[in-house]
Order: C-alpha cells, then structure tokens, then sequence
C-alpha cells in the first residue's frame, strides 16, 4: 500500500509539471566589464545540445556516485543555488544543484547547468559567503559555457582527450548509436573532473563569480579570502583532498591577487550566515564525517543539534529527543525524525503538519510527516498530500522512496 502511494504520488507531480522557481528579492547588480568573447561554443555544443547532455549526465551521476538524496539538504542546496543563478548573465538557464558524500575538497560544473558540490567542500567552508563564492564561481563556468568553448577551442588537437570524450557525449544527442560508441554520460562526467580549466576562464568566472555574489547579497571579499585558504593549504598534508580542486581550478598569486582588488572594487560587507547553512553544514558533517569536530563558535543550540543528528545516525530518537528543544527549522525537522524513530507518531504529525502549511512544497517537510501518515493509517491523507507537491529532476530519491 505505501508503494502504491507513492507511485501515485509521483505521477500526480510529474503530471503537474515542474517545481516553480521562487525568484529571490531584486538586489542592484554591481557592474563589472567583462572581456567579449564571442560565441565560439555553438560551434561545438548548440545550447540544446549542452542541455540535453547536462540532464543525461545529471542521470548517470544520480545513479552512479554517493548523492546525498536527503531531502532536507536537496532543499536548501537547491534554494542557496537558485538563489545565486537569479543573478547570472545570460539569464533564463536552467541549473541544478548536487552534493557528493566525498570528503575531498571539491566542486565541479557540468554542461547543462549541473552543478556538484562535495561534502568535504561545504564542511570546510568557514562562512555561507565562502560557500556562496565557490556555486559562484561554478555557476560562472556554466553562463560562460567554458567546457563548450573549451572544445571549441581543442579542435583538431587529440591530446585533450576530456572534451574528446565531452564532444561524444556531445554526438548522442544527435546519433544515440555513435555517441554511446565513444563514450557513456558517466564517463563523460569523471572526464569533466579531469578537465583543468585555462587561466582565462579562471580569472572569467571569478569575475563574474564576483558580480553574482555581490547581487546576492553575499560578501564579495569571501572568494578571495577562499583562494587564499586553498593556496596556504595546497602545500600542507594534512589537507591532501585538496588536490581535486586544484587541478581543474589551478591558482596563482595573479588569480587571487586579481579577485581581491575586484572585490575590494565592489566593497566587502560583513554578512550574517543564515541558520539554515550553519545547520545544514553541522548536518552535513555528522551524516559524512562524524568523527569531525562539529563548528559551533560556541552556539549551545547548533552543539545541540550537531549532537543529535549524530544520536539520530546510530537509530537512537529517543536520545536525540532530550538534546533538542526550540530552534529554527531544521531543529523541527530534526524533532520530527526523531519522533518518528521512537515511534511517537501522533507526535510527530503534530509538529510537522503546521510546517507543512508554513513551509509549502519542501520536501525535507514533507518525507518526515508522510511517514508519520504512514505508520498512523492515514494512507489516504498522506497520498493526498504528496501528491500536490510537484516534482523535478532535483527532486531527492528518499523523498521518493519516504525511506
């Protein structure tokens, strides 16, 4: 019966169409020049093309690496991305917004709007500005279509084997056959990873990078103080994950010495990191490297919480209930796994229907108090519930499967 449920769910969604986008509020867009490049990508990869390959290698990494598929986390990464890409040029792009259960410290774009993000990365960020500087800059590589330019650019020289392999991906969308002779979208993906990008379209998607930080609202000053950390850690061993980062995003003192002066051009401003990225962070880190000291800077509630979801991994609810009291959402969201864990259902539905109406169309909401529904025998109230809530590619599979 739960199956049938959920497949209904999903259907009614899919039929529904799309999650609409929430645009965030308008916020004045500092101007930058930027160098014109022309566009010499279409040569390569038509803008269909690089969609059609964005979403099939958006489908073989789903199916291949560790996504983390838990909802609460695919809201708020989803939510901090599209707040970033609202200010991107070339407007009107679809992106979509991933992390990787890998502890290196990482991130990469596909062609198409995808964009990864590693576990590592986002718990060694020290601020949201650090984080928001990295999409940023990834963000960048998509509205400038660096890859497709970048094969544009390897034409005729074989020794870039990468974008070989990007170019078939590239041929599938045209000839299925021929392009699935050359290569598979997770090949595609892991060449990607491979790919180093030229000095140019380094110091282009910082700049740019900069001007979507900016009209944000982030702070400006967070991407060259994140160069700077990874330029004093590239020579340390204790920080050997870097590595991954470095080879496809090379630095230089010019790089990092050029993306200070611009931010310093566009003002940096102490901004406030929000509850939902320094909970998500702390989340993060318990569910992948729990022997990892949490970063609370002193925060007893965030110590807290940091310290259930810990109890909440090794299956103690009732554990994790006596360390979590009142708090942001995500002290809720918390509550409720750990509701349902004990098995206090009624509980749990309590608090979660009320966020559910406050909160429309979150999924870390939604899996939570369906699988109260569930267990209380109200398969026909949770079918309804689920089933007005629309579905994208993004969509978490554990929301899906409503564990």
């Amino acid at each position: 019966m739960k199956q049938r449920i959920l497949t209904l769910a999903i259907t009614a969604g899919l039929v529904a169409g799309a999650l609409p986008c929430h645009a965030e509020p308008s916020l004045e867009r500092p101007v930058i020049t930027l160098p014109d490049f022309g566009d010499p990508a279409s040569s390569a990869m038509s803008k269909t093309e690089e969609s059609f390959l964005g979403l099939k290698q958006m489908r073989e990494l789903r199916g291949s690496d560790p996504i983390m598929e838990d909802p609460e986390l695919s809201d708020w990464i989803q939510s901090l991305g599209k707040r970033l890409a609202a200010h991107a040029p070339n407007g009107g792009k679809q992106y979509y917004f991933f992390i990787v259960k890998d502890p290196a410290i990482n991130a990469y774009a596909l062609p198409g709007g995808v964009v990864v993000l590693h576990s590592g990365l986002i718990i060694n960020t020290t601020s949201e500005s650090e984080l928001a500087a990295v999409i940023a800059h990834e963000i960048a590589h998509v509205s400038q279509r660096h890859i497709a330019r970048m094969m544009a650019d390897a034409k005729g020289s074989p020794w870039l084997m990468g974008l070989g392999v990007l170019a078939g991906a590239a041929a599938a969308s045209k000839s299925p056959d021929a392009g699935e002779a050359i290569m598979t979208g997770t090949i595609a993906a892991q060449a990607h990873q491979q790919l180093a990008f030229s000095r140019d379209a380094e110091f282009e998607a910082d700049r740019v990078g900069l001007q979507i930080l900016a009209g944000s609202g982030f702070d400006p000053g967070a991407m060259p103080s994140f160069l700077e950390k990874l330029d004093r850690r590239a020579g340390n061993q204790l920080y050997g994950d870097i590595n991954k980062y470095l080879q496809t995003h090379p630095l230089g003192i010019d790089r990092v010495s050029d993306a200070r002066t611009r931010a310093n051009q566009l003002g940096s401003k102490s901004v406030q990191d929000s509850a939902d990225y320094l909970y998500a962070r702390e989340k993060i880190r318990a569910l992948t490297a729990p022997n990892s000291s949490a970063q609370t800077q002193g925060d007893g509630q965030l110590t807290q919480y940091a310290q259930a979801i810990r109890l909440l991994r090794g299956g103690d609810g009732n554990g994790a209930l006596q360390k979590l009291g009142n708090g942001p959402l995500a002290v809720s969201l918390a509550e409720g796994e750990a509701l349902n864990s004990a098995r206090h259902y009624d509980e749990a539905e309590k608090l979660l229907m009320p966020l559910a109406r406050s909160h429309p169309n979150q999924e870390g909401i939604l899996t939570p108090l369906a699988e109260a529904m569930l267990a209380n025998g109200k398969a026909a109230q949770a079918w309804q519930l689920l089933s007005q809530h629309r579905l994208d590619e993004q969509s978490s599979l554990e929301f899906l499967e409503t564990r």
